[in-house]
């Protein structure tokens, strides 16, 4: 086994022999001059929907922390055959939510079309932002869910907001559907609460959890 200094790292050759891999020490690690940190995720919240209206996330975790969030949501199931989840968020934690003006371009592909074929379309004044079920809604027939991530891009900038909604689901014709959506609004006020609801109906079941992320 050979030690090599690289700059200010050490390259570490050779084989360790097998008997002694237990027992081995290498000490403290060095990362090598210009490697990249990959950043960190922490969980700030998980709230499991139970026949509910809404689930909704407040200032307490949408802060100045982070500069991006994820929302991920998972086995959703909710009341209505056909139905979906989408969100709205509030400048003022709640005490009102903006209902419009939301954008969006959304791709869509079913394994319910012979040919796979890929459906999109978009527009300017959206009355939420979409997260699962739109275009093809959800099931509700036993064992039919649906599970996604929403990214939140730094809801404290002075620009627009924007936002990645990817899901896959099952259709209430029991096809998989999958779709990713891309939304933005158009507002330099600070977001800080996101209410997540079903277009009708309850949410039954399904777990929320918001990440932080250090990028």
């Amino acid at each position: 086994m050979a030690i090599t200094r690289l700059g200010g790292a050490t390259a570490i050759t050779g084989t360790i022999p097998q008997g002694n891999i237990a027992n081995a020490s290498l000490g403290a690690v060095t990362a090598l001059p210009g490697a990249i940190s990959t950043g960190s995720i922490t969980k700030l919240q998980t709230q499991t929907a139970s026949s509910s209206s809404t689930i909704t996330f407040t200032s307490t975790y949408l802060t100045t922390t982070y500069k991006k969030y994820y929302l991920d949501y998972t086995n959703i199931v909710v009341s209505s055959d056909g139905g979906n989840i989408s969100g709205r968020v509030s400048a003022d934690n709640g005490s009102s939510y903006i209902t419009s003006g939301y954008y969006y371009w959304r791709i869509i592909s079913t394994s319910g079309t012979s040919n796979n074929t890929i459906a999109s379309g978009g527009a300017t004044n959206n009355s939420s932002l979409m997260m699962l079920g739109t275009g093809t809604g959800m099931g509700t027939a036993a064992d039919e869910s649906g599970s996604g991530r929403m990214t939140i891009f730094d809801p404290n900038s002075a620009d627009s907001k924007l936002f990645i909604s990817e899901g896959l689901h099952i259709g209430d014709n029991g096809q998989v559907v999958q779709q990713n959506i891309y939304q933005g609004l158009l507002t330099s006020t600070t977001i800080n609460n996101i209410k997540i609801s079903p277009n009708t109906g309850t949410i039954v079941s399904g777990i929320f959890t918001l990440y932080g992320v250090t990028t």
